[in-house]
């Protein structure tokens, strides 16, 4: 299947070249040059990414970009041929993704809203899940794609469902990352020679998803995965759609640690944060 790809960065680029290793023709288009991921064709811009695919993954940085390369000058809805499909798969808020979606369909086009849930590794390994909302009938349609991608995909409902799911994931994953920084934060304070791999052990029942980023979380976070930037992007959202006191604190919390230089790090550089914070 020919299939165009706009978005390149740190999960858009595993999964074009998930797509061309998969036997899917991938025409891609990115806002900075970079050089293709292998088997992916690039192209000057998503206008042409349209004029050359009938189907289109989006995975840039937030809603507002997701409406430039689709609507903006040299957009994707300039290039594409009635009927065409957009696979939106950035993390935007679901009234966002409801208002795209109409403004895609008045102008002739079919709207996948289609989150992933996963880092950069699982989107390397083709093991993510694809949060969904729209047709299903669209979402088996483009069945080998997902499987190209992906190890499941979930269609919670219309439109703006996907994005409801991923809010919800991402509220609930770094809000458990921030509990667990802050118990293992006290931890180590009250008991430095407590042996953090044990602990891990001892938790693991009750969160693999904290007992796998103990020792970063105790230690020294790495650069990569799912970086305290894209995190705090995700809790801006999620915030603005929750409103309570557990999320206000978690935003909070990864506020300072984008203060603290700490973007590019994994998001359980929230230890560090937690405990300049106690040092301070």
């Amino acid at each position: 299947m020919d299939v165009g790809f706009i978005g390149l960065g740190a999960m858009g680029r595993p999964m074009a070249r998930n797509l061309a290793a998969a036997g899917h023709v991938v025409l891609a288009w990115n806002r900075s040059p970079i050089e293709a991921p292998e088997g992916v064709t690039l192209v000057e811009s998503p206008r042409a990414v349209a004029e050359g695919t009938g189907v289109a993954f989006v995975m840039v940085s937030d809603a507002d970009a997701v409406e430039d390369v689709m609507f903006g000058e040299s957009g994707w809805t300039l290039g594409a041929a009635p009927g065409s499909v957009v696979i939106q798969s950035s993390t935007i808020g679901p009234e966002a993704a409801e208002r795209i979606g109409e403004r895609a369909a008045a102008a002739g086009f079919e709207f996948l809203d289609a989150p992933v849930s996963g880092s950069v590794k699982p989107a390397e390994d083709a093991q993510l899940t694809i949060l969904g909302g729209g047709e299903q009938s669209l979402f088996d349609r483009y069945e080998s794609l997902f499987e190209a991608i992906a190890k499941r995909t979930v269609v919670f409902g219309p439109v703006g469902s996907g994005s409801v799911a991923k809010l919800g994931v991402n509220g609930f994953l770094v809000s458990v990352i921030a509990a667990a920084s802050e118990s293992l934060s006290w931890v180590h304070k009250r008991d430095p020679g407590l042996d953090i791999a044990i602990f891990a052990s001892v938790i693991e029942r009750i969160s693999p998803l904290a007992a796998g980023r103990a020792e970063s979380i105790s230690g020294q976070a790495p650069a990569g995965g799912f970086s305290l930037r894209q995190a705090a992007k995700d809790m801006e959202l999620v915030g603005d759609e929750f409103g309570s006191q557990v999320v206000e604190a978690v935003r909070g919390l990864t506020r300072s640690g984008l203060d603290l230089g700490f973007g590019d790090l994994d998001v359980s550089c929230l230890g560090a944060v937690v405990r300049s914070r106690d040092d301070g």
